[in-house]
């Protein structure tokens, strides 16, 4: 007989008394020699905490004196503890198995007809039929020793987990029909389902442990785990429940032996382990596909079992585990990548593997990328720390004396220490193409891997540059060569530009930075000599260093100072000085620029100058500064000078000599000092104000005589000082008395005669006032002179305008509605009041505004006009030529509004009067009122279009009267009537436009109310309609747009004009002309016009047939046929479809009565064709 070894397994499996009697070893199914306990595989070191030693070495006394229930765990991985957990299984002696010792019981048995032999065989065998047989053999003969069935079944159902385990071991996790094997056993076994699914959990929670403890980390362990969830077909749920079940085994495991506080150690072996638990768990659980609220709660569960971990800190933990084999990937992939055989597909299922996020990803890929780049350049991955620690660091300085003396020497210790010659690291052959290559397979941006490229290389490029620049600053290499040197060095590390030139700025920075720092401690024990030579040398070396740059053609560095010597910036070449620092040492620098000649003479070169200047630029000290470091050193003597050369003019008698002397004097002071001409104006100016001032106090009337005008004009001369730039002290000083005698030019008249003219002329220029200054003093005086005037016009106005109680609140905003003073209507000519008469008060204001030249003209464009131009000989013919004329546009620079002496309703009130007056006027005055109106409202401060405005308000009153009256009286406007519009227009400044308009909305409102007139009034004939709309059509009104008669209303003029046509056949068919002349007139359309004629025809058809069939009842055979004449009439203009329901019987006898009238004179052809309409219209048939 053959057994399945399945089966035999799994009956040794439970009884090691029989597992010994087949001599075999218990819990290892490949029938291998007995195994040993082992304790885990942790090397032990000298270092090594004695509670771990002690922890190692006590795993095997633990599982040797287990419980039957206790888990008792491998160290070398899940396979291990499940042989483990097999054996512990089975060092239980059950009833049966104790009862199976016994020899009578097994005599008993061999006298049954079971044997024992067979009873086991049968137990194994794969049929469940001769299994249950078997089983039911066994429990006989042991029911015959005393041992009851249900000891039996517990038996069979504790010896389950240790069949799954053992089928595990047997077939490996990943065996092809493991999940099927496990499975059959919960059948063979007799087990529930749940219970079968609590072995299960329990089985993998037992593997897993077995995975932990073993603290080697491996990736194929995710695999196996994944397999092992498969073959005990686990679901999330039961998978979280038995990651959870490890954890607090395991963690109970752990501190029997190991402190809380040793496993605070990151290093320490137990720690290992557990964070390996929770790198498992994580994976385990992603890979599931948890949700995150499912994935936080298991998570969680583990977390706080193994030691009251916080969610984030056991994820953290878990990242630990994986982040090291995403590293040992990225290695290989360096190692490989000539290769070809990884790509970054590979590491990105690496990383969806390991739960490597994207940044976690890009900063191990970063770093990767370093370590090549240190690789290429022949250097160790990571860069020593070669820093070393102070043993006295913590001691305390105890004075800022001591602070100084320890920098020192460490800045003596930096300068001592030689340059570390680096020239020989370069890239290896081909680094290039293997650095794009992995930064492809890294997927790293350009400048990503351009950083990492230069964080590898600057220091060795930096110290080629800094030797370099020493020596172009010493002389020995020139700039050209040393910028070659640079570029070369660039090019062999693979420098981009772009970082090239922040580096190059930092480098430039430092090697300008040293001689600055050097001079500064000259200039702080006021060593003037050596501070000034370093300052010189500090200045050659900056014009090295720009030249320099000037070979590599950067832009950025045009501005060489801003780029390197921003003083607000503390890594630029001059940011470690103080303020204080940087204006001592240009003082000095500034001291020692000055010469001194044997004659006590100072002067500065225009060299030094120069350098002064770009000294300032290095030193971060603006020109304004510097300008006032010379004001404040050179400026006392600049207005000794100055002052001595003006109190010599002011005297008077100055003559050529006088000024040329003194000429010499001031410009000695300014060409030894290199004085800005700025910073001359800036002393000159004053002291020429002053003068002036002291020339007004002095002179009579306060008007300067000739003498004193050329002693001003020596003063500028000498002073290098423009009329221009003195005109605003001349006009503050002198102001006045040009505005005193322009008033007392306008005597008692009010205007300047031409004779006074040239005086004023000649006294602005003696006074030394602008042009400008001149027109605004001008303005004031005639301003003072003209708002008295305006307010006499102003009040008059208002006194003739307004009502007592108006009056006596004229000073309100609220003048009232009515303007008029009777408080009625506007009467008088054309409508319009015109009572009192301002209007030679009006002019007067004109007149003074005009004959004083205060309109300003100005050309505006040009308009082309004819002109005649005579013969050039006796009898020739006179010619018309085409000339371009400017236009001028008049700006009014005084205003009555402007100087706030009259409101804007009393303007344009005012100017309503002036135009009405005008307009009205009948006397010689009345052309000069006309042309004086723009004028007027210009001075009262109106707008073109206010005017405008004001001019057709008035003229619409006028057109509507005028054309009124006109129209009432001839029906229509003729030429006298348009000639007399013409003519109000031009007066009243209307364009042709708006009058155009005036008059259009005039006859407009007379027609619309002509029309209410005619159709309100009762039915009007079919003559006055057309006689309405013919007029309205020669006038060119539409009759709804601009008449305002509904839609409604003009179909029902159109229904009241063709109406009797229609019934009387004089519009027939054959009248469509007719009927489009109406209706397009009346401005309806084509469909509307047929709408209105179709239903007046049915209504009136409608009508003449209830005629006929009465007209038959009473046996008027002859008025009705007369009726169906005109029915055939209104037939044709529908070509006889006029809807009738006529009962046949009627229509039939109607029919035949008007077939057989008299058709006397009747062409044929007619009388078929009103046959055939009266026979459609009838309905009857053919």
């Amino acid at each position: 007989m053959k057994f399945s070894a399945i089966a035999f397994a799994t009956v040794v499996a439970s009884s090691a008394s029989t597992a010994s009697a087949f001599t075999v070893s218990p819990g290892v199914v490949n029938l291998s020699p007995a195994s040993t306990q082992r304790a885990v595989a942790f090397p032990t070191t000298a270092t090594q905490p004695r509670s771990s030693r002690a922890f190692i070495s006590s795993r095997n006394v633990a599982s040797s004196s287990s419980s039957p229930t206790s888990l008792n765990l491998a160290g070398g991985g899940g396979t291990e503890a499940l042989q483990d957990y097999i054996t512990s299984l089975s060092t239980t002696a059950s009833p049966l198995v104790t009862k199976m010792k016994n020899p009578k019981l097994i005599k008993l048995a061999g006298v049954a007809a079971v044997p024992l032999s067979y009873a086991l065989g049968a137990a194994m065998t794969p049929s469940r039929r001769l299994a249950a047989r078997a089983v039911g053999g066994v429990v006989a003969a042991v029911t015959a020793g005393g041992v009851g069935k249900n000891a039996v079944e517990e038996d069979v159902r504790r010896s389950c987990p240790s069949a799954i385990a053992s089928r595990l071991v047997e077939l490996g996790v990943d065996g092809d029909f493991v999940s099927d094997g496990i499975d059959r056993l919960k059948e063979d076994y007799g087990v529930e389902e749940e219970d079968f699914t609590t072995m299960k959990t329990e089985v993998y929670s037992v593997y897993l442990v077995g995975m932990a403890k073993n603290p080697l980390a491996k990736t194929a362990e995710l695999k196996e785990l994944a397999n092992l969830r498969e073959a005990l077909s686990l679901d999330n749920m039961q998978v979280g429940q038995a990651h959870a079940d490890a954890a607090k085994t395991f963690y109970r495991d752990v501190t029997r032996f190991t402190s809380v506080e040793e496993l605070d150690d990151e290093d320490h072996p137990d720690r290992v382990s557990l964070d390996k638990m929770l790198f498992l768990t994580e994976r385990a659980f992603r890979q599931g596909k948890e949700t995150d609220e499912a994935f936080t709660f298991e998570f969680s569960r583990v977390a706080k079992a193994l030691g009251e971990l916080s969610m984030s800190e056991a994820l953290e933990r878990a990242k630990d585990v994986a982040r090291p084999f995403y590293e040992r990937a990225l290695a290989s992939t360096r190692s490989k990548l000539e290769s070809g055989a990884v790509n970054s597909d590979m590491l990105r299922r690496a990383r969806v593997t390991l739960g490597i996020t994207d940044e976690e990803a890009k900063e191990m890929h970063v770093e990767s990328f370093a370590q090549e780049v240190r690789s290429q350049l022949g250097l160790p991955d990571e860069e020593d720390e070669e820093d070393e620690i102070d043993i006295n660091q913590d001691k305390r300085v105890e004075t800022v004396a001591e602070i100084e003396a320890k920098m020192q020497k460490m800045k003596e210790e930096a300068a001592s220490k030689p340059v570390e010659d680096t020239s020989a690291i370069k890239f290896k052959d081909g680094a290039f193409d293997q650095l794009s290559k992995l930064q492809e397979v890294l997927g790293l941006n350009d400048e990503d891997a351009d950083y990492e490229v230069a964080a590898a290389t600057e220091r060795y490029w930096r110290n080629t540059a800094l030797q370099t620049l020493d020596d172009a600053i010493a002389g020995t290499k020139d700039p050209a060569k040393a910028w070659g040197i640079i570029q070369s060095r660039q090019k062999e590390l693979f420098l981009k530009d772009s970082s090239m030139k922040s580096m190059m700025t930092s480098i430039i920075m430092q090697s300008l930075g040293k001689p600055l720092e050097k001079v500064n401690t000259f200039a702080r024990v006021n060593n003037a000599a050596a501070t000034y030579d370093g300052l010189i040398d500090a200045i050659a070396a900056k014009e090295t260093c720009k030249d320099v740059l000037k070979e590599a053609g950067w832009s950025e560095f045009e501005d060489f100072e801003k780029a390197c010597f921003d003083p607000f910036d503390k890594a630029s070449a001059c940011g470690f000085l103080t303020n204080m620092d940087r204006h001592n040492m240009y003082q000095i620098f500034f001291q020692r620029s000055v010469k001194v000649d044997e004659e006590g003479g100072k002067s500065i070169s225009d060299e030094a100058k120069a350098r002064m200047k770009e000294l300032r630029g290095m030193l971060g000290i603006s020109d304004e500064e510097g300008e006032n470091q010379i004001r404040n050193f050179f400026g006392p003597e600049l207005q000794s000078v100055l002052v001595a050369a003006v109190e010599e003019v002011t005297r008077g008698n100055t003559t050529d000599v006088l000024l040329q002397n003194m000429k010499e004097k001031i410009g000695s002071v300014i060409s030894n000092f290199q004085l800005e001409d700025e910073m001359v104006r800036s002393y000159a100016g004053p002291l020429y104000n002053r003068a002036v001032e002291q020339i007004s106090s002095t002179a009579p009337g306060g008007i300067p005589s000739k003498d004193q005008v050329e002693t001003l004009a020596s003063l500028r001369e000498l002073l290098s000082i423009a009329m221009e730039d003195v005109y605003e002290v001349h006009s503050n000083t002198f102001g006045s008395q040009y505005n005193k005698g322009i008033k007392e030019a306008l005597g008692t008249t009010g205007v300047i005669r031409e004779e006074f003219r040239a005086p004023l002329e000649d006294l602005k220029s003696r006074l030394g006032v602008s042009d400008q200054a001149a027109k605004d003093i001008y303005l004031e005086a005639l301003s003072e002179r003209m708002k008295p005037m305006i307010e006499y016009i102003s009040n008059e106005m208002e006194r003739l305008v307004l009502t007592n109680d108006q009056l006596a609140q004229k000073r309100g905003d609220d003048y009232g509605e009515d303007y008029f003073k009777s408080g009625q209507k506007a009467s008088g000519k054309l409508g319009l009041g015109t009572d009192g008469n301002i209007m030679s008060d009006i002019m007067n204001l004109i007149d003074f505004y005009v004959e004083n030249d205060i309109v300003e003209k100005s050309a505006v464009g040009t308009k082309k006009v004819e002109k005649k131009v005579p013969a050039d000989e006796e009898g020739g013919e006179e010619k018309t030529i085409t000339v371009e004329e400017p236009v001028y546009e008049s700006a009014y620079p005084i205003t009555a509004m402007g100087l706030q002496c009259i409101d804007e309703k009393v303007a344009e009130l005012c100017y309503r009067q002036f135009v009405v007056s005008s307009f009205t006027d009948q006397s010689p005055n009345a052309a000069r009122y006309e042309a004086s109106k723009a004028t007027f409202g210009g001075i009262l401060g109106l707008t073109a279009e206010k005017m405008e405005e004001i001019g057709s308000n008035i003229g619409g009153m006028v057109y509507d009267n005028y054309i009124t009256q006109s129209m009432s009286t001839k029906g229509a406007l003729d030429q006298q009537d348009m000639m007399f519009l013409a003519n109000i227009q031009g007066k009243l400044g209307i364009s042709a436009e708006k009058g155009e308009q005036m008059m259009l909305d005039t006859q407009k409102k007379i027609i619309s109310e002509e029309a209410s007139a005619l159709l309100d009034a009762g039915s009007p004939t079919p003559e006055q309609i057309k006689a309405f709309r013919e007029k309205c059509n020669s006038m060119g009104l539409d009759l709804e747009t601009d008449v305002g008669l509904s839609k409604s209303r003009l179909v029902s003029m159109f229904s009241m004009e063709i109406t009797p046509g229609i019934d009387s056949g004089d519009i027939t068919i054959e009248s469509a002309e007719q009927l489009q002349e109406i209706q397009e007139s009346l401005g309806l359309s084509e469909e509307e016009g047929e709408e209105v004629i179709a239903t007046l025809i049915q209504e009136r058809a409608n009508g003449v047939l209830a005629d006929v069939v009465g007209c038959m009842l009473r046996g008027m055979d002859a008025v009705a046929v007369e009726s169906m004449e005109v029915l055939v009439q209104y037939a044709a203009f529908v070509d006889g479809d006029l809807g009738f329901e006529v009962e046949e019987s009627n229509a039939n006898k109607a029919y035949n009565m008007f077939e057989n009238k008299d058709w006397s004179g009747v062409d044929e052809e007619e009388v078929e064709r009103q046959k055939a309409l009266l026979k459609k219209a009838l309905g009857v048939s053919a």
